[in-house]
């Protein structure tokens, strides 16, 4: 099985945003719950945006899925012609559990989530081994 993913994980090193003990439990509570409703789930990406002055709340936690082959390939497909919507559409098609206005909030999602979901589609690490002779 994949290795989780925390909190940390997301935030760029000379970023100095923290949430608290308190929430950090309530999403590792969240976390659990979701793997063990479907135990086929590889990743759970936790993702905290936090609100401004005209937010309703101080901090919006979203829990995503690792894109399945068809919900990449749609954003592929869709990133050709609109990063933005096709961001928005596998955001809508990751999404577990949370704060949906992550997605459906405008200034949230542009703003906020879709700058974090760039992290949760990047790829591993590898590379290619070169066993070609030079010459032949």
């Amino acid at each position: 099985m994949g290795e989780d993913i925390t909190i940390e994980d997301f935030q760029q090193e000379d970023e100095t945003l923290d949430v608290s003990a308190e929430l950090k439990k309530t999403i590792e509570k969240e976390v659990a719950a979701l793997k063990a409703k479907d135990p086929k789930l590889k990743q759970i990406f936790p993702i905290v945006v936090f609100g401004g002055d005209g937010d309703d709340k101080e901090q919006y936690i979203g829990y995503f899925r690792q894109p399945s082959f068809a919900s990449f390939s749609k954003y592929l497909s869709a990133s050709q012609s609109n990063n933005a919507v096709a961001m928005r559409t596998l955001a809508k098609d990751c999404f577990l559990s949370g704060d949906q206005e992550l997605i459906s909030d405008d200034s949230l999602f542009l703003f906020g989530l879709m700058g974090q979901m760039s992290k949760m589609i990047e790829m591993r690490q590898g590379l290619l081994v070169n066993l070609s002779k030079p010459g032949k």
